[in-house]
């Protein structure tokens, strides 16, 4: 009986065994609950601090957004007070409702923390403070000739004030991206035990669940996939990133040139640090619309191009998009590049036309000696963009600057880039001790030539009257047009003898000067020129002005179609 009752069940272990396995199980299952609520809660606060985030860089961009308008009023009022251009009026008109618009929204994004709050206020009443000024500056400027002067001091506090916000929230911002992390730390640490907990629990159940262990390395498998798949994910977004910056980098540098020759500088470096590997070329259109000529060329390139070919020799500029299309390849090549390339089987390129406000500016290339990738394709659209925009208001810029120095009908200078470059190279040839010549010259009889042939007629004789004066000027000289049919020439360096042998080349050969108009051929004109010698006949621009006026009168009462002297003629006194 002993012996029986010392014999153990044979069924009693294997009970053990699943009844220690179950409480595994639910100790397992309770635990993973456990982390898995956890896992929840974290990701809750990552929704949170996430939203925070998205926040944070919303006050920033309406700051920055205040601040880009707020200079874009400025220059708008600047360009407006120099040059009394009315588009940059109105451009300055347009711009204010969307500054208002930006004030608001940041004050109700802050509208939360007090501190904040006091500082979107402080920055709205700084931005309507320099308004004001900007305002009254262009009211002046469109009540008066006189030309005010901007203060700096408003712009300087609103952008004090500006980065104070953006301060404050570039730390917030930091804070929370350390929440973040500790969260993203904790987060690996939960999974990190719940998938050693399976591991161990699927090693002990393994007899009894192999298929379901199998079916677990499957889950770690695709798990393993999806990780590989955001770690490639995260090296692309912070390649972007890293891009965006560069091209933010390259768009601000664009903003700073002054003329084309500081971009096409500017351009080489930039895009071959924004696109490296690759190579490009700038081409810009001529004035007469049909060549485009190689202005700028940088990196590595995979294709032969041409340095001058016409707009039909591509197929972007024909399409008005760029060309090919992203992921296709180019089934029309252009014919300004050679493609395929021997040498380079696996070369590519694609061409992006410049254009800003309707108006083509020319063709940006971008091409390599490996594929492009979609990314780099995104980019170089994106710096066309930008730099369509740059070379387009350096254009204008150049227009308005030749349009408030130059007379529309002859292309001379006028009288006001007289006044202020008359006085500045005499006090050069006084500085040097050096000769100057002044002279003065009027065609003869145009008011009768005005009144037998029509104004058209007397435009088309100034216009070829200029001309005879362009051709026969240094480039160190520069010649105007003082008003109606009368002309000043400024003769650098230029002594008596030099002054005279001018004036008579130009009295010969508007002798001989040939004007059409309407398909007939108007008669000859002459010209009456008088001039004055610095330091001889006077030291000063009035002086040598009314000196060699003084000697064209007296050329017009000698017979016209002569050249006199200030030397004999003695200005008359008024009255």
């Amino acid at each position: 009986m002993q012996n029986d009752a010392a014999k153990p069940d044979p069924a009693q272990p294997r009970l053990s065994f699943m009844a220690r396995l179950s409480l595994a199980f639910v100790v397992l299952v309770a635990i993973l609950a456990t982390i898995a609520v956890r896992v929840w809660q974290t990701t809750e606060r990552f929704e949170e601090q996430s939203r925070w985030v998205t926040h944070t860089l919303e006050v920033e961009n309406r700051t920055e957004s205040v601040l880009a308008n707020l200079g874009a009023i400025r220059a708008d009022a600047t360009v407006y007070v120099a040059t009394g251009a009315l588009p940059r009026a109105v451009e300055f008109e347009s711009l204010l409702p969307r500054l208002d618009r930006d004030l608001l929204v940041l004050e109700k994004l802050v509208a939360d923390n007090p501190e904040q709050s006091a500082r979107a206020h402080a920055l709205a009443n700084a931005v309507e403070a320099r308004r004001d000024v900007l305002a009254k500056a262009i009211a002046a400027r469109q009540a008066g000739n006189t030309t005010p002067v901007l203060p700096a001091t408003g712009a300087v506090s609103a952008r004090r004030i500006a980065e104070a916000i953006i301060a404050v929230e570039a730390g917030a911002l930091e804070q929370r991206r350390d929440d973040l992390r500790a969260l993203a730390s904790a987060t690996r640490t939960l999974t990190t035990a719940a998938i050693a907990l399976s591991i161990v629990f699927l090693v002990v159940a393994f007899w009894l669940i192999r298929r379901t262990h199998m079916r677990q390395l499957d889950q770690q498998r695709t798990l393993r996939d999806a990780n590989l798949q955001l770690h490639d994910t995260l090296a692309e977004s912070r390649r972007l990133s890293e891009s965006m910056q560069r091209l933010a980098r390259f768009g601000e540098m664009l903003q700073s040139c002054r003329d084309m020759e500081e971009i096409r500088h500017g351009v080489q470096q930039a895009l071959g640090e924004l696109l490296p590997g690759l190579g490009g070329r700038l081409a810009l259109l001529n004035p007469s619309q049909n060549l485009l000529a190689v202005g700028a060329h940088w990196g590595l390139h995979g294709l032969i191009a041409e340095s001058v070919f016409p707009p039909e020799d591509c197929w972007a500029l024909r399409r008005g998009q760029a060309y090919p299309l992203a992921g296709t390849s180019a089934g029309f090549v252009c014919k300004h590049v050679q493609w395929p390339n021997p040498d380079f089987p696996d070369s590519t390129y694609f061409c992006v036309p410049l254009t800003a406000q309707g108006e083509v500016i020319g063709v940006l290339t971008i091409d390599g000696m490996r594929a492009i990738e979609p990314l780099e394709r995104r980019l170089g659209v994106a710096a066309s963009e930008q730099l369509a925009l740059s070379l387009a208001n350096i254009r204008l810029q150049d227009t308005l600057r030749t349009q408030s120095i130059r007379d529309p009908l002859t292309g001379l200078f006028n009288r006001r880039y007289l006044e202020v470059s008359f006085e500045r190279e005499l006090l050069r040839a006084t500085r040097r001790t050096l000769p100057l010549s002044v002279l003065m010259l009027d065609l003869d009889h145009f008011k009768r030539f005005n009144d037998s042939h029509g104004h058209e007629a007397g435009d088309a004789l100034l216009a070829q009257f200029a001309e005879v004066l362009k051709r026969l000027t240094r480039s160190e000289d520069f010649a105007c047009r003082y008003g109606g049919e009368e002309f000043t020439i400024v003769l650098h360096e230029a002594d008596e003898d030099a002054a005279r042998e001018r004036a008579e080349q130009i009295r010969a050969a508007t002798a001989e000067m040939s004007v059409s108009h309407r398909h007939m051929q108007l008669e000859h004109v002459t010209v009456s020129i008088g001039y004055a010698v610095f330091p001889r006949d006077g030291t000063t621009v009035e002086n040598l002005l009314r000196r060699a006026d003084a000697a064209l009168y007296a050329a017009k009462r000698s017979g016209r179609n002569r050249v006199a002297s200030a030397l004999g003629n003695p200005v008359q006194a008024a009255g």
